[in-house]
């Protein structure tokens, strides 16, 4: 019999299917880096490619060395001063640069007399605690008139944000001054995670670094939409809990990254959409019991909860990448948003309302085109011929379509709020003309006949394109 721990990490690991690139194996269609499909077969989920290699290098103009200069004070103050920067060394995450601050975390300083070296650790009080600025600075002050061995540590836990690896102290130590020191200015200058010597200079610190960089970013940008994170979120990167996959947890909000993923910015942001999304739902069990039956969220045909739930978070991860890209955030190529003909959907196997609603590619169509600044510039095309991305229509101009919709934020907004959660509980929901209703509901300039356009645009048995349907 199960111990209720033991039930507990044993449905966890089978919910392991909640993910985005789930494994290595081949998929029913796979991202190259500009964003564009390539059908496989059917099977598991897309795998977006691991991302890797090193940004240019950039110091900012800090000193990225470990060396602290000390300066005594002068006339007996007893004023200590512990100051420096945190930033990351080398990042294996495309789109971070050498030198990148590391923002939001908290660094604790503690100090330790003579007397107080027969009790080891416990012999330190701490003095204060620091948050990191956009700049990865930070700075603690300390009245104390007699000398003392001064440690430094830094977490990556916040009010919203904890990130940790298998290998992650609680705290790692970025400085010690080993013996006694009367009072000083103590500069830190620039501690580089995953460079240089100490606690920091381990892969996993690297690790930790970047992966907090990526998530502090992208949640504060998704808060500035309006829309801001309803859970905590904590990050296990990588994961050793269920760790073949990479996967949200809808109970305690837990991400887990996959090794073979632990640098992909596109796979975690995936995983972030789970969690943005599953508080804002009614029914997101749906993946829990599609886990449990086959051990997998990315079959060809899903339940349409679970690929409703699985392609907004495609769509999710692609579109943030795009908007934090724009606003120099992040620096990469991935995350293709522009919507696909419907020649490449049915060439992959999407041949009508039903099987889109079924498939999580269907569902990141569906989000592509609502978040189209004007549908009508676009030309999808009948179910056969040239596949690949829409073309542009250069016609005669459009009136009375929603138009502005090209955010992230209005997207969100479709989904739902603490207030307004998106049902499907259902097994048969949602449908598309579910989601463009709800979009008339929750957006201006955004009506019922919309919904009826929006749905025949997605609709790979249809052949009347945008412009047509809007009379012009």
């Amino acid at each position: 019999m199960f111990s209720s721990r033991t039930l507990i990490l044993a449905v966890l690991a089978v919910v392991a299917a909640l993910i985005a690139p789930a494994s290595a194996s081949a998929g029913w269609f796979s991202i190259d880096e500009n964003g564009n499909t390539t059908p496989n077969g059917h099977g598991s989920a897309p795998d977006e490619v691991a991302e890797g290699g090193n940004s240019s290098s950039s110091s900012g103009g800090y000193v990225m060395t470990e060396s602290t200069t000390v300066t005594v004070n002068t006339g007996g103050s007893c004023t200590w001063r512990v100051e420096g920067r945190l930033l990351v060394r080398n990042p294996t995450m495309s789109g971070l640069a050498d030198g990148d601050p590391v923002e939001g975390v908290k660094v604790k300083v503690s100090g330790r007399s003579r007397t107080g070296a027969v009790l080891g650790d416990a012999g330190y009080n701490e003095w204060n605690t620091d948050v990191t600025d956009a700049n990865g600075e930070f700075s603690v002050t300390k009245t104390e008139c007699s000398d003392r061995r001064v440690k430094v540590e830094a977490k990556f836990e916040s009010d919203d944000l904890r990130v940790l690896g298998p290998s992650s102290p609680t705290w790692y130590q970025l400085h010690d001054t080993l013996d006694e020191e009367e009072p000083s200015t103590l500069d830190l200058n620039g501690e580089p995670f995953g460079g240089e010597s100490g606690e920091q200079n381990t892969t996993q610190a690297r690790t930790d670094a970047q992966t907090w960089i990526l998530y502090r970013r992208a949640m504060d940008y998704v808060t500035g939409t309006g829309f801001s994170f309803l859970n905590d979120i904590t990050v296990h990167n990588p994961a050793t809990l269920a760790p073949n996959g990479s996967w949200s947890d809808p109970i305690l909000h837990d991400i887990h990254i996959a090794p073979q993923f632990t640098t992909s910015a596109w796979n975690m942001l995936h995983e972030l959409g789970h969690a943005w999304a599953y508080p804002r739902e009614i029914g997101e069990g749906c993946l829990t019991w599609a886990a449990i039956q086959d051990g997998d969220t990315h079959d060809f045909s899903e339940q349409p909860c679970v690929a409703f739930n699985e392609g907004f978070a495609d769509f999710f991860a692609s579109k943030l990448i795009r908007e934090m890209d724009d606003h120099g955030l992040i620096s990469t190529i991935s995350g293709s948003v522009t919507p696909l003909k419907r020649a490449d959907l049915v060439s992959q196997g999407l041949v009508s309302l039903t099987s889109l609603e079924r498939n999580e590619l269907g569902w990141d169509q569906a989000f592509r085109v609502l978040t189209s600044a004007d549908l009508t510039r676009q030309l999808f095309g009948p179910g056969f011929g040239a596949t690949g991305t829409v073309s542009t229509y250069s016609g005669p101009a459009c009136t009375y379509q929603p138009t502005g919709l090209g955010d992230l934020a209005d997207a969100l907004r479709v989904v739902g709020d603490s207030s307004d959660h998106f049902d499907l509980q259902d097994s048969n929901n949602p449908s598309m003309a579910d989601l463009f209703n709800r979009a008339a509901d929750r957006l201006s300039g955004f009506d019922p006949l919309d919904s009826v356009k929006y749905v025949d645009t997605v609709d790979t048995t249809e052949d009347i394109e945008p412009h047509e349907a809007y009379g012009c």
